[in-house]
């Protein structure tokens, strides 16, 4: 199965987040509400967003394997389905996680494409 062009996009929509998130992690402090009490904190969103949202993006890109982009994109459903689902045990106000959730369900979306198109 060859990669999809959304799935490209949607690698690229990750990889600018991700990259957003390692370069100015304070930036996304605020969007995100993330926060961090010690420089070790930091350097832990600085790795979560390098890693899951540069590298495997990246590498998916680099070797053009759809089965790549599918695992990644099985990944952004995990997110969305564990934030949802927590939103309510942890009683996090939905119009505080939303706009996360939507981002998972569209990089689920595009990642996924090779799977029905």
């Amino acid at each position: 199965m060859n990669p999809h062009l959304l799935q490209y996009v949607g690698a690229c929509l990750a990889m600018i987040v991700g990259i957003t998130g390692l370069l100015k992690p304070n930036q996304m402090k605020s969007l995100l509400g993330l926060t961090y009490s010690s420089t070790v904190g930091l350097i832990e969103i600085r790795v979560l967003f390098g890693s899951f949202l540069v590298i495997l993006p990246l590498a998916a890109i680099i070797y053009r394997q759809a089965d790549i982009f599918v695992f990644y994109g099985l990944a952004a459903v995990g997110a969305a389905v564990i934030k949802t689902t927590y939103s309510f045990v942890d009683q996090c106000p939905f119009s505080a996680i939303w706009f996360g959730i939507l981002v998972d369900v569209l990089l689920a979306f595009l990642l996924l494409s090779s799977l029905y198109m």
